[in-house]
């Protein structure tokens, strides 16, 4: 079980002891027999963090372009400094292939950390982009102690000097103390002259509901942040003021360029959640119970199948004659939409129109004007400016001008930049007997990140309304995990039979 799939919950566990067996063990057994399991499929704990500097300096020797970054402590018997043995704090890597991709995926990065579910306690941290297609494209990995400042420090500085060195980039992460004082530090690389730094709504909200306990504030809250223009932005903030305003006061904390979307200038590019890094959290969920060089070497196996596999696809869709991916959608729709709209008034030597918009054809009844700046790339719907492609009322205005509107979209859109993305290869890792051999100190992990091997495990998770899926949830049988039945009346359990 644990072979086929290492997230394997516990509770599984022990229902396939009861079934088969018909023994009912504990959940400290069950999870002791599962870390067993992992070490005997995997390796042991202690020396996969011996064998991580032989795998990376493997990897380096036979993936060209492979960076990484392994930092250690000496270690100590009193006084004296043990030679050739030292403890691990943390290692940063990443691939070729992400580092030639990134420039030509939209200019933003999504960084969050997940923690490592083994015997010993750690941080994942990912840096994440998305290309033009809407792929998720994973482009560094760190293993760190924690989310401390030190740490995102390491993880933030190599991430900008060997993988994002581009200018006017847009770090997008939650709104944690750590990441935005590493933002801030001199030699970070991440200075306010050339990249912004934004947070995440949902996180943003969380931390409202907090501090005020009002989920209908929270909801405007949320509204302000997705808001494309300026005064519908402050519709929703004059809602939260005149509700309560210590709220207000709380909100105008946080600059609003650095959560909504009206006035981020369209650097987020429309995005206003992690979902980017949540969602590559959530594929590497089954790597975070493997012991370390597992972890790493997973990284490597599961981006090269990954790229492989979108490179193919995206080819086929050029060779069809596709040209615009998934942006093509959005500009069918915006076409057949702008058909309904009538230029009233426009400005062939500015390049600005004034565009009327109307409910049906068939009633010539105005739902709104709006006002499209081509040599501004501005419309005031707001979104034309956000997402960087043209909306409707850009595409009425260029065709009643008989411009071709294909040169307002940014040409991260395009399939040709697109395939560039995932036009590299990562190497083949050869055999483990073919490694070169290792000269450098022993690895060992720290004896204060091993868990306690007494008692029940611990979760330290936080759960809050982030964890609660909003709609009415089915209930499951806390022992099958399925509907219909509950654990006292589920046919699977053999002790009702």
């Amino acid at each position: 079980m644990v072979e086929s799939d290492p997230s394997t919950p516990i509770a599984t566990i022990i229902s396939s002891i009861q079934t088969s067996m018909g023994y009912n063990t504990t959940f400290r057994k069950a999870w002791l027999a599962k870390q067993q399991a992992i070490e005997n499929v995997y390796g042991n704990w202690e020396q996969s963090y011996n064998r991580l500097s032989c795998l990376l300096q493997a990897m380096q020797t036979y993936l060209p372009g492979f960076v990484y970054k392994l930092k250690t402590s000496p270690i100590t018997n009193g006084e004296e400094v043990v030679e050739n043995q030292q403890h691990f704090r943390r290692v940063f890597w990443t691939f070729k292939p992400c580092i030639d991709g990134f420039p030509f995926c939209k200019p933003i990065v999504q960084v969050d950390g997940t923690f490592l579910y083994g015997r010993y306690r750690g941080t994942l941290l990912v840096a994440v982009a998305q290309d033009g297609r809407n792929n998720i494209f994973p482009i560094a990995f760190a293993i760190v102690e924690g989310e401390t400042v030190e740490a995102c420090f390491f993880f933030l500085k190599n991430l900008r000097t060997h993988v994002t060195p581009q200018q006017n980039l847009c770090l997008m992460s939650d709104h944690h103390n750590s990441i935005s004082t590493t933002f801030n530090r001199p030699n970070s690389g991440w200075t306010e002259g050339n990249c912004v730094q934004v947070f995440c709504i949902r996180h943003i909200a969380q931390n409202f509901t907090k501090r005020f306990k009002n989920t209908t504030l929270k909801k405007d809250l949320v509204n302000m942040a997705y808001a494309l223009t300026e005064p519908r932005c402050n519709y929703y903030y004059n809602i939260i003021r005149e509700d309560n305003p210590k709220a207000a006061a709380w909100v105008d904390q946080i600059p609003r360029e650095q959560w909504c979307l009206a006035y981020d200038q369209g650097r987020r590019w429309g995005h206003i959640t992690t979902n980017l890094a949540e969602a590559i959290n959530s594929v590497l969920k089954k790597t975070r119970n493997f012991p370390i060089s597992s972890i790493v070497l997973a990284t490597y196996t599961r981006c090269n199948t990954y790229f492989t596999k979108r490179g193919r696809k995206i080819t086929a869709m050029a060779s069809a004659g596709h040209v615009y991916s998934e942006a093509t959608n959005f500009l069918q729709d915006a076409d057949s939409k702008s058909n309904t709209h009538h230029v009233v008034e426009f400005d062939r030597n500015t390049t600005r129109f004034r565009v009327e918009e109307m409910v049906n054809p068939k009633e010539v009844r105005p739902a709104g004007k709006f006002v499209v700046r081509l040599d501004e790339r501005w419309c005031d719907c707001g979104k034309f400016q956000k997402i960087h492609l043209p909306c409707s009322h850009v595409i009425a205005a260029c065709k009643h001008a008989h411009h071709d509107f294909s040169m307002y979209i940014s040409p991260h859109y395009r399939l040709d930049v697109i395939m560039k993305v995932f036009d590299n290869l990562f190497g083949e890792l050869r055999h483990e007997e073919y490694w070169p051999p290792y000269q450098g100190p022993q690895v060992w992990p720290h004896p204060t990140t091993k868990r306690s091997e007494r008692g029940r495990p611990k979760s330290n998770r936080i759960r809050t309304e982030m964890d609660i899926k909003e709609g009415r949830q089915s209930k499951k049988c806390s022992f099958c995990r399925t509907e219909g039945h509950t654990r006292n009346h589920c046919p699977n359990n053999p002790t009702l039979r």
